[in-house]
């Protein structure tokens, strides 16, 4: 399997040359090559050991880290199916998509284990202590990570580095996708080796780079193009010791090369303007950063470029691992996502959609044939988005077939489905959601506002209501609630109320009473603007 025989030849090579690090401000830790590889190898040793064989399905719910990578790596040396969670999702959702993906074996973080509720026949292995769970709690638990890989590091047993088999089934990661609500994505072995030998040509990379880390493994971006390119590459990593401080970790580490989606650049920028020095910031090193899951605005790109950093922008969809295009420093176009990685056929249907075919297209979503045969029509991935190609074939994103918002940090949210729990509700006639290359989500509502009076002991007519604090605290309320199990990147930030309906007459829905987006955010313009200036 090519990414454990790369890391098993750097281990005899590399001895123990620093090649991961897991920064702390105070007592950061530092991996050789020679000790990942046994460490994955006793963890390999300890997943057999609890059963895993070739196929099962093996979870995992937690953020970056050490274990991270060591159960990932071993789930591929035991040809077990790696099932990553992403931990910003509700419990609820979490336990659906565990119990979806048939897993026989989960490991938790103890942050997020007391939340979970999936009921009798996971068996579950904690990362972290669990000294603060009660025994009711621990009756599924088998043990604590930590103190199972000492057990197992005892045991005098060889295990050999599986052949390589590209079809099966690598991992499974769950996403909102091209068609609605999130399903599994099932990434083979050769889907994730290719993307990733891709991406480290396009990067052009070599044994001097050294990445910084905090885009969440659980998403194909950041488990490809930082933790799959940097085994493949032999340089060094460095994870952050959480998403909130990345920001401030950035001038510390001093990396050559980020990869990050807008709004973590955004920040970089504003903090560098606000600092004597960028170095400050940004370190004196960085010369290179790849922004993708939505459009870096035009200030922020000049930003970089003009400081010799060069700004590379991609394009792609977990379906695809998730690397399509992606452009390269020599050759950096502001408006471009960027040329298919080699091995790529990218073209556009009749009606400008862009398709794809190569050696990353998934194989499919698990469990959903229907899904996985609208998704790949003759070997062709149908991706949902609009764009256009120019002579030398650059792609340029026009915009979407389908209503997918993508926030400027990268989350992809079916704005229906949202929309869907807050009807509802009594109080709530129509809703519409906008927050496409936004940091949150805001919704326009036409309340029932019979409903509302009939709840609310107050005087007046909607026209008043509308513009009403406390009205609107009202109605923020019961979003809040009926959002309360979904994902914390899918809840309402801002709200504003109409004293009219949206109607077909203002060319607002069509004759079947679908809203129209377009016209609606062109004609509401004011009132988006209000709800993300204020």
């Amino acid at each position: 399997m090519k990414f454990l025989q790369v890391l098993q030849q750097r281990a005899k090579l590399a001895d123990s040359c620093y090649a991961l690090r897991i920064y702390d401000e105070h007592d950061s830790q530092e991996i050789g090559w020679q000790e990942l590889y046994e460490r994955v190898r006793v963890t390999a040793l300890l997943l057999q050991n609890l059963g895993v064989a070739p196929g099962n399905r093996v979870g995992l719910l937690a953020e970056n880290s050490l274990d991270w990578i060591l159960i990932d790596l071993a789930c591929h040396y035991l040809h077990a199916v790696s099932v990553p969670m992403n931990t910003h999702l509700s419990p609820q959702q979490i336990s659906k998509q565990i119990r979806h993906s048939g897993a026989s074996l989960l490991f938790v973080s103890e942050e997020f284990y007391s939340d979970l509720n999936l009921g009798p026949g996971i068996p579950i292995v904690i990362l972290g202590r669990t000294d603060g769970i009660t025994a009711e709690q621990l009756t599924p638990v088998l043990g604590n990570f930590d103190e199972m890989i000492v057990s197992v590091s005892a045991l005098d047993r060889e295990l050999a580095i599986p052949s390589g088999e590209s079809e099966r089934v690598a991992s499974i990661m769950y996403t909102s996708g091209t068609t609605g609500e999130a399903k599994g994505v099932m990434l083979t072995e050769e889907n994730l080796v290719f993307d990733a030998q891709m991406a480290l040509q396009r990067y052009q990379f070599d044994p001097d780079t050294h990445q910084f880390n905090f885009l969440p493994f659980f998403y194909a971006f950041g488990r490809t193009c930082d933790l799959y390119v940097w085994l493949l590459g032999g340089h060094r990593l460095t994870l952050a010791s959480c998403r909130k401080k990345a920001v401030e970790e950035v001038g510390a580490t001093a990396p050559t090369h980020i990869n990050g989606v807008p709004y973590f650049f955004e920040k970089l920028a504003a903090l560098s303007a606000q600092s004597d020095s960028n170095d400050d910031v940004l370190g004196s090193n960085l010369s290179q950063i790849n922004s993708g899951g939505s459009v870096l605005a035009r200030n922020v790109f000049d930003f970089y470029q003009s400081n010799s950093i060069a700004v590379l922008q991609g394009y792609g969809l977990t379906e695809t691992s998730p690397v399509a295009t992606l452009t390269g420093p020599d050759d950096i176009r502001y408006d471009s996502v960027g040329y298919a990685i080699a091995g790529t056929e990218i073209k556009l249907s009749d009606d400008g959609e862009i398709l794809i075919k190569g050696q990353h297209v998934c194989a499919g979503y698990y469990r959903d044939a229907k899904a996985t045969a609208d998704l790949i029509c003759n070997g062709w991935l149908q991706t949902g988005d609009l764009g256009s190609l120019d002579e030398d074939q650059f792609l340029y994103l026009t915009g979407r077939k389908k209503e997918l918002i993508v926030t400027s940090g990268g989350q992809n949210i079916w704005p229906q489905s949202i929309e869907q729990i807050l009807l509802e509700h009594d109080a709530i006639e129509q809703a519409i959601v906008f927050g496409d290359g936004q940091k949150f989500l805001t919704a326009i509502l036409f309340p029932d506002w019979e409903y509302f009076a009939d709840q609310v002991d107050v005087s007046g007519t909607s026209d008043h209501w509308k513009d009403s604090p406390n009205v609107e605290r009202w109605f923020m309320q019961i979003v809040n609630k009926q959002l309360e199990d979904r994902a914390s990147y899918e809840q309402v930030a801002r709200i504003a109320l109409l004293s009219l309906p949206f109607s077909f007459e203002q060319q607002q829905l069509t004759v079947k009473g679908t809203l129209r987006r377009s016209v609606i955010k062109e004609q509401l313009a004011d009132v988006l603007d209000r709800l993300y200036t204020s």
